[in-house]
């Protein structure tokens, strides 16, 4: 499996880290088993490090992954990190997930830096 998930019990933070090729599939799957994990631990914070995961899924798998978030009970609280590598296509898809996360009320953001992700996580939450 081209991941691993770490739980941070500290930090009420699930570790997400990818790494190589994913297929469609695979992305659906981590998403499944994060949400569920999430749901175990009563997490509220998901940080997930793409910087490894090459290429990157497409546009229409991100709707439909982001889609599925409320189907699998994803909690609308959980604050999402993503670290991605530094590149145009990378921050062209990290803005469209904002965006698809934002529209679906989840509270989401892409950054290219793990240490300002978790910045960002452990901030006290905007009212």
């Amino acid at each position: 499996m081209p991941w691993d998930i770490q739980y941070q019990a500290g930090k009420q933070t699930l570790v997400v880290t990818t790494r190589g090729p994913m297929s469609d599939e695979e992305a659906n799957e981590l998403a499944a088993k994060a949400i569920a994990l999430l749901k175990e631990t009563h997490a509220t914070r998901i940080l997930s490090d793409c910087r490894r995961m090459a290429p990157a899924p497409s546009l229409a798998t991100v709707w439909w992954m982001v889609h599925g978030y409320s189907h699998r009970g994803l909690p609308r609280e959980t604050r999402i990190a993503v670290v991605q590598p530094r590149s145009r296509r990378a921050a062209e898809l990290g803005e469209f997930y904002e965006t698809v996360c934002y529209n679906r009320n989840y509270q989401a953001k892409t950054f290219s830096s793990p240490t300002d992700a978790e910045a960002w996580l452990q901030s006290p939450r905007s009212a």
